[in-house]
């Protein structure tokens, strides 16, 4: 592209009412120019530029003071390139704001100045035309002009976005062919990179600063990006309800980390065209974690139905066969073979982007598309227990004092405390006599329970399994109880507290629904 500097034709263009014609002095400016071929990457140009060897000469024009404008020409051939315009007027310098206006007393840091002119950059006429500030006679130099053709059409683009971290997969960009029209999109995967269709490239997520290459010439004015980015916003800790400190810088809390264990989890489906009685269907893969057969409205078949094979990944149907559900409604439509694999592994590394590293490799062939992770809270070896077992004279009004111990005891050793995992709960309880064989069975969470005597084994119903809480033997009591005799125990169940913490990131709502799925896994003896 030619560049033009120190170089004008000064034209006298003023207007038939200028007032003092005698007092302007005329020079112009003189040319060698040549005529070549150029050829460039994005497409062919004629240019015309000054040979190095031509002597340089300047035109110059002295006025006095008036109400006519001051016009000439910056070059004998146009265009020139917005923004590239620098004149010496006098002793100042003016700058093209690249908006067609010539600016007096510039500041290059606020990029603010005074319009003193304008500047047509097809013809490259400069009219100045603001005569406040404006000198009665100056000498215009130009200083920078950069000429050529229109160069809006580019293959590779380095720039920032306007704000930054950047969302993993949220960076987008198109652009159109500058010769066909064609769209050209790419998208930035979790690490940044670029891809699409005729365009690549790389995102720094962190800083925004992109770059994007093209696999053919675009329009400059056509390329556009999208992305989306996280602030950071100060948050109350009394409406937050724990203290900001506490969470990362950016406010993204993992969900898995390094040393966590991990489930993987695959559900597939298979239609089965007319099942019978007997038939073993298979399911294609083994080392199934579940496997069963649902009609189309989701009910299942009956367990009385069907057994199944995990290890070898089959299911064969009972003979004779009711395609019924457990409450004996009949399965309707369309039947499926619901088979489900679940691996368990250790999590070596995970990234903020969603990455995350096994410690080995995985058995099944998991799509990617469609499996799940999740993560696995490890709450090691559980069993229910009785323990702080105590009787007291009198009540102690609460569940954790002390008082007199009683004569009368219940032997533990020949008659423990039965507890099963399955009607356990973890709570502390009071057993207080109304008389000598009759009591009151109280929970600390639960109020009072039930009522029970020693003449019988004692085995409150947990509602919620329909299975006791716990059995004590009559025969355990012995004699010597007492009115207002008190005994209190503890008990634990096969289980472990959880918090479920859910949060919700301000903005509409994405989806109708949402749903958290929580599965209880173990080896059970």
């Amino acid at each position: 592209m030619p560049v033009y500097t120190n170089h004008a034709a000064i034209q006298n263009q003023n207007s038939s009412n200028n007032t003092n014609p005698s007092n302007i002095t005329y020079n112009a400016a003189a040319y060698t120019t040549e005529t070549g071929t150029e050829e460039l990457a994005a497409q062919s140009q004629t240019v015309r530029y000054q040979l190095a060897t031509a002597t340089q000469q300047s035109g110059s024009t002295s006025r006095t003071a008036s109400q006519a404008p001051w016009q000439f020409t910056l070059a004998p051939l146009g265009p020139i390139l917005p923004g590239s315009v620098i004149l010496q007027v006098g002793s100042e310098i003016w700058y093209d704001d690249g908006d067609g206006r010539l600016l007096r007393n510039y500041n290059p840091e606020t990029g603010t100045g005074t319009a003193q002119g304008t500047i047509d950059y097809e013809s490259t006429e400069v009219v100045i035309d603001h005569y406040d500030g404006r000198p009665t006679s100056a000498t215009i130099t130009p200083l920078a002009i950069l000429v050529g053709e229109d160069w809006s059409i580019l293959k590779k683009a380095d720039f920032r976005t306007s704000a930054a971290p950047l969302r993993p997969n949220g960076f987008t960009i198109r652009a159109d062919d500058w010769e066909t029209g064609s769209q050209y999109t790419g998208q930035a995967d979790n690490q940044g990179d670029i891809t699409g269709a005729g365009v690549s490239g790389n995102v720094d997520l962190q800083k925004g600063i992109a770059t994007v290459t093209f696999n053919q010439p675009v329009q400059a004015a056509s390329v556009f990006y999208n992305a989306v980015s996280f602030k950071q916003i100060p948050l109350d800790p009394a409406i937050l309800g724990l203290d900001p400190v506490r969470l990362p810088a950016d406010g993204r809390v993992p969900i898995m980390r390094d040393a966590d264990i991990l489930v993987l989890t695959h559900t597939a489906r298979d239609n089965v065209a007319t099942p019978s009685a007997g038939d073993t269907l298979n399911a294609g893969r083994d080392r199934l974690h579940d496997i069963w057969l649902e009609d189309e409205n989701g009910s299942r078949l009956a367990a009385a139905q069907y057994t199944t094979d995990k290890e070898a990944g089959t299911l064969t149907l009972a003979d004779p066969l009711s395609l019924e559900d457990e409450d004996s409604t009949a399965l309707v439509g369309q039947l499926t073979l619901v088979h489900r694999v679940d691996e368990m592994a250790l999590c070596t590394e995970a990234r903020i982007d969603g990455t995350l590293q096994l410690a080995q490799p995985l058995y099944h062939d998991l799509p990617a598309g469609d499996t799940w992770v999740a993560s696995a809270v490890y709450l090691g070896s559980l069993r229910a227990r009785v323990r702080n077992w105590a009787s007291y004279t009198t009540d102690p009004n609460d569940y954790d004092g002390e008082g007199t111990n009683t004569s009368a005891q219940y032997n533990l050793v020949a008659y423990p405390i039965a507890i099963d995992n399955r009607g356990s709960v973890p709570d502390r309880w009071k057993i207080r006599f109304t008389s000598s064989t009759a009591f009151e069975l109280y929970s600390e969470t639960r109020g009072l329970v039930s009522t029970g005597s020693t003449a019988a084994p004692f085995s409150p119903t947990n509602p919620q399994t329909g299975t006791p809480y716990f059995t004590i033997e009559a025969d355990g009591w012995g004699s010597g109880w007492q009115v207002g005799n008190t005994v209190r125990f503890d008990t634990d169940a096969a289980a472990a507290p959880l918090w479920l913490i859910r949060t919700v990131l301000p903005g509409l709502a994405q989806v109708d629904d949402d749903e958290l799925k929580i599965e209880l896994r173990g080896d059970h003896n």
